[in-house]
C-alpha cells in the first residue's frame, strides 16, 4: 500500500513543481472556504430558526414597518389645513405619533399633523370602535368578531375571532389586548404581540367580571383592566393590573362604582376616575392619591405626562381641575360650559359649543376663537387642530394669526 504524502513531493517521492504545489494549495484553500461557508450558512440558519421561534424577526419587521411609516410621514409635504374629512358625526378621535385617526359610523380616516391624508378605511362593521397606540390602531366590530390592525398608512392584519368582541386596547409598541366572550368562562382576555401571535390569555371568572375598560402602560409591560360583575344582585366593579411578563393579575380595587376613565400616569401608577372620585393606584397595589369630585359629573379627562386635568359639571357650572401625579390640586376654578378639556404644557384648552378657549395653568384667560360650526374634537400636536363637521382646521392664538397675515 502506498503511503500518503503531504508537502512538496508526489507519492512516488519525486518533487512537485512550483506550479503543482501552488495548484494543490489553492485547492486546499477552496475546500476550506467551502467548509467555512457551509458552517456559516448552517449557523445563520440556526440563528434564523431561533429568532423566528422567539418572535424576534417578526418584531423587528413590525418595528421596520412603523419606522418606514414615520419616515414617510416626516418626508410628506405639509398640505396644510383646513381639510375635508368626508366624515359625519364623529364617534372617535385618537391622536397618534405625528398623526391622528378619526371615525364616524361608516368610515375611518388617518391624517398627518401636516394635513396629508394617510389612509381611508370603509370597515363595513355594524358597530365600529377604535383603539390607538402611537404608531398603529385597531378597528373592531363591537357586535361581531372581526378586527383590523392598521398602521398609519396601511392595513397590517385582519383577523376573525371565534368569539364576539367586547373591547380592545392598543399599546404604544403595537401589543394588542382583545376581550371576548367565552364558552368556558365569563370572558377571555387575549394579548397579541405586534405580529399578531398570541402572547397570553386570561380566562376571567364570574367573580372577576367582564372587561369594560383597558389601558396599557407606556412601556407595554402592564395592562390595567376594569371589569364589572354582579354580586348578590348588586353591580360590582373590579380593577386589575395584568403583568404581561408573568401573566398574573393583581387586584387593585373592588367596589360599586365603575371607572369612567382609566389610564396610566407613568409605568407604575394607574389613574381611575369614578363617578365621585379620582384615585391613583400603585401597579402592585395600594392607593397613592385620591381626589373627591365634590358632586360634579365628569365631562372630560386629559393627561399630559404624569399630570391630569378634569372637566366637571355641576348644574349650570363647569369646573376645570388640574392635578399632579399624586392628585394634589394645582388649579381649580369655574370655566365656561364645555365638552372637552385638553391639557398641554403651561396651558389648558376648552372645547365649547361655539369654539375654543385657552387658559394658563393658573386659570388666567389667554384667548378664544369662535367657530361657525359646532366643534366636535380638539387635538394638540405641533399645531392645535379642531374637528368641525367634516372639516379639520388649525387654531392659533390671535397674535400668531395676526403676525402670519402680515
Amino acid at each position: 500500500m502506498k503511503k500518503l504524502h503531504r508537502g512538496g513531493s508526489n507519492p512516488d517521492g519525486e518533487p512537485l513543481s512550483a506550479g503543482r504545489v501552488e495548484y494543490l494549495e489553492a485547492a486546499r484553500q477552496r475546500v476550506r472556504r467551502r467548509r467555512l461557508r457551509r458552517t456559516a450558512i448552517l449557523l445563520a440558519a440556526l440563528i434564523l430558526v431561533t429568532l423566528f421561534a422567539t418572535g424576534a424577526v417578526g418584531a423587528s419587521i413590525a418595528r421596520v414597518k412603523d419606522m418606514v411609516d414615520t419616515v414617510h410621514i416626516a418626508l410628506s409635504p405639509a398640505v396644510g389645513w383646513p381639510q375635508q374629512t368626508g366624515l359625519g358625526d364623529l364617534t372617535a378621535v385618537q391622536p397618534m405619533s405625528g398623526s391622528f385617526a378619526a371615525m364616524d359610523e361608516d368610515a375611518c380616516v388617518v391624517y398627518s399633523l401636516g394635513g396629508t391624508r394617510l389612509a381611508s378605511i370603509q370597515s363595513g362593521y355594524a358597530r365600529p370602535a377604535l383603539a390607538a397606540g402611537k404608531t398603529r390602531f385597531v378597528l373592531y366590530n363591537r357586535s361581531g368578531n372581526e378586527l383590523r390592525v392598521e398602521s398609519r398608512t396601511q392595513n397590517l392584519y385582519s383577523k376573525t375571532l371565534e368569539n364576539s368582541i367586547y373591547l380592545c386596547a392598543m399599546s404604544d409598541t403595537g401589543t394588542l389586548a382583545v376581550a371576548t366572550d367565552s364558552a368556558d368562562s365569563t370572558a377571555r382576555l387575549t394579548v397579541y404581540t405586534p405580529t399578531m401571535s398570541e402572547q397570553l390569555h386570561w380566562d376571567m371568572t364570574s367573580a372577576q367580571g367582564t372587561p369594560v375598560r383597558m389601558a396599557f402602560a407606556a412601556d407595554s409591560r402592564r395592562l390595567a383592566v376594569a371589569a364589572v360583575t354582579s354580586s348578590a344582585g348588586q353591580l360590582q366593579a373590579n380593577l386589575f393590573v395584568l403583568s404581561l411578563a408573568q401573566g398574573d393579575p393583581v387586584q387593585l380595587s373592588s367596589g360599586d362604582s365603575v371607572p369612567q376613565w382609566l389610564g396610566w400616569l407613568n409605568n407604575d401608577t394607574v389613574l381611575a376616575v369614578y363617578e365621585n372620585c379620582a384615585v391613583v393606584y400603585g401597579a402592585d397595589g395600594g392607593e397613592r392619591g385620591r381626589f373627591d369630585l365634590g358632586g360634579g359629573s365628569l365631562v372630560s379627562v386629559s393627561q399630559d405626562g404624569a399630570n391630569a386635568a378634569l372637566l366637571l359639571e355641576n348644574g349650570q357650572v363647569c369646573t376645570a381641575v388640574l392635578l399632579d401625579r399624586d392628585l394634589n390640586v394645582q388649579y381649580s376654578g369655574n370655566v365656561p360650559a364645555a365638552n372637552q378639556i385638553l391639557r398641554r404644557g403651561q396651558n389648558f384648552y376648552l372645547l365649547t359649543d361655539s369654539g375654543v378657549e385657552c387658559f394658563a395653568a393658573d386659570g388666567v384667560y389667554q384667548w378664544g376663537q369662535t367657530l361657525s360650526v359646532r366643534p366636535q374634537a380638539l387635538i394638540a400636536g405641533k399645531q392645535l387642530l379642531v374637528l368641525c363637521g367634516n372639516t379639520v382646521q388649525q387654531i392659533a392664538p390671535p397674535e400668531q394669526t395676526a403676525s402670519s397675515a402680515q
